[in-house]
């Protein structure tokens, strides 16, 4: 599985062991390995380079950025997310 990212890896992963319940021992196999070596949350996540492009515009003064960092992360630990606006 080379080349293909953790978080999409761990996906696919989920959404196996929603089909064919023997392979659900695989995903938390899976899911142990990378809570261990610090993945749980996928660094490769969606949500990161949200929080990245909203950093660099905090740094520039987009009064908005704050508020699209807080609801990444809520999104990142599963937390209900703040509506915009």
């Amino acid at each position: 599985m080379t080349g293909i990212k953790l978080y999409k890896r761990l996906r696919n992963m989920r959404d196996e062991a929603i089909r064919r319940p023997n392979y659900r021992v695989i995903y938390a196999h899976a899911l142990a390995v990378a809570h261990m070596e610090g993945h749980l949350i996928a660094d490769d996540h969606p949500a990161w380079e949200a929080i990245y492009a909203a950093i660099r515009a905090a740094r520039e003064g987009d009064p908005e950025a704050l508020d699209t960092i807080e609801r990444e992360i809520a999104r990142l630990h599963d937390r209900p997310v703040k509506p915009t606006g």
